[in-house]
């Protein structure tokens, strides 16, 4: 299976919408839908501001050319820092424990600190979710405790001297 990304498309809204109401799907997320209740409305104008925002990048999630969910980086920081946070949304269910979250995550990290020149990515992990737990830990994330922001997560972190190294 090739898994590949491209710039998200408010087009994707449609795709993303049908997927994101399986409840199943927010069982190890960190945050909420981030509209309630969620509608193809509400979906397609979240694509439009988040495909317009300078402070996100983010990318379809293909697996064979299937548009399967998302992945992004976003409140991004373009102070001296340059930093930002990475989301992963596989929202198709047939393609869960593929290694599918690894691959894209890979994909956009090579972005982040190849072509965006970011210093530095975190992320926050539900530790109930293993998987996401043994992809941050197999790309090079650094776990440095648990979020004084969010108590419930850990936050992992890489820099782009750790991914050049590895």
């Amino acid at each position: 299976m090739e898994i590949t990304i491209r710039p998200q498309r408010v087009s994707d809204a449609e795709l993303s919408w049908k997927m994101r109401k399986d409840k199943d799907v927010w069982k190890y997320a960190i945050c909420e839908s981030p509209y309630s209740p969620l509608s193809l409305e509400s979906e397609t104008t979240f694509y439009r501001e988040q495909t317009e925002s300078s402070s996100c990048l983010r990318f379809a999630i293909l697996a064979d050319n299937i548009y399967i969910g998302n992945v992004f980086i976003d409140r991004i920081n373009e102070s001296a820092c340059k930093f930002g946070e990475l989301h992963t949304h596989i929202l198709n269910k047939a393609f869960w424990g593929k290694g599918i979250g690894y691959e894209c995550n890979r994909l956009t990290l090579e972005y982040a600190f190849r072509i965006a020149k970011m210093k530095f990515i975190y992320q926050y992990i539900n530790p109930n979710n293993i998987a996401a737990w043994k992809n941050a830990l197999k790309l090079g994330f650094k776990d440095i405790g648990t979020s004084s922001a969010r108590p419930n997560v850990r936050t992992l972190t890489i820099k782009r001297e750790q991914w050049t190294k590895e």
